[in-house]
């Protein structure tokens, strides 16, 4: 997946800095790129870079495969999309570990430590007791039928994992018995210990 980071930037917060009278474009790495102005209600006015593959209004161009680009037309990802968009099931137990460990301090903050010291899935009643002060009764019960949800994925994903777990030892094990039996493996093995034995 490629992300904003792994190409060079042109942000516009950048050059208005530079900007002392009015320009039409901008030189990055040997590319033109053009620039157009707004005017704020607050007074002043605001510079834009043109998005050459698409014409939109865009604050910051990214240098892709020799082409300046905004980041919807070079179809970038920001880093912290990564754990949304594409993720093993190792990854995405840890990340929904992490929503889980945050909501349920939020629900009870003294308990803060224990939601976030090891990864634990006891029911719920074990570890919230009470609604805390000022929240609202359905937002309270909200975040209750959330973390029952998050319990349910992450057991899920769990389940996952060790089914994956025991494929790849049963294809391992088949892998090892075809290897044993193959008479020309058996063939080497009697080749060799008659070699070993000389």
């Amino acid at each position: 997946m490629r992300t904003v980071t792994d190409y060079k930037q042109l942000n516009i917060k950048n050059i208005v800095s530079n900007i002392h009278s009015v320009k039409d474009y901008v030189r990055f790495n040997g590319h033109k790129v053009k620039l157009t102005i707004t005017s704020p209600n607050y007074g002043g006015v605001r510079y834009w870079f043109v998005c050459p593959i698409c014409g939109k209004r865009k604050g910051t161009l990214y240098d892709v495969k020799s082409v300046m680009a905004c980041r919807t037309c070079a179809k970038l990802y920001y880093p912290l999309q990564d754990n949304k968009v594409q993720r093993d099931h190792i990854s995405k137990v840890i990340y929904y570990d992490k929503l889980l460990a945050d909501i349920r301090t939020e629900l009870n903050p003294r308990y803060a430590w224990a939601f976030h010291s090891y990864l634990r899935y006891d029911p719920i009643t074990l570890s919230l007791h009470n609604k805390p002060k000022g929240m609202h009764w359905n937002t309270y019960v909200h975040k209750i039928e959330h973390i029952d949800k998050l319990i349910n994925i992450i057991g899920t994903l769990l389940d996952i994992i060790h089914l994956e777990k025991q494929r790849h030892t049963d294809e391992i094990s088949k892998q090892y018995d075809a290897i044993i039996n193959d008479p020309d493996y058996q063939a080497r093995l009697e080749k060799n210990k008659q070699y070993l034995a000389i």
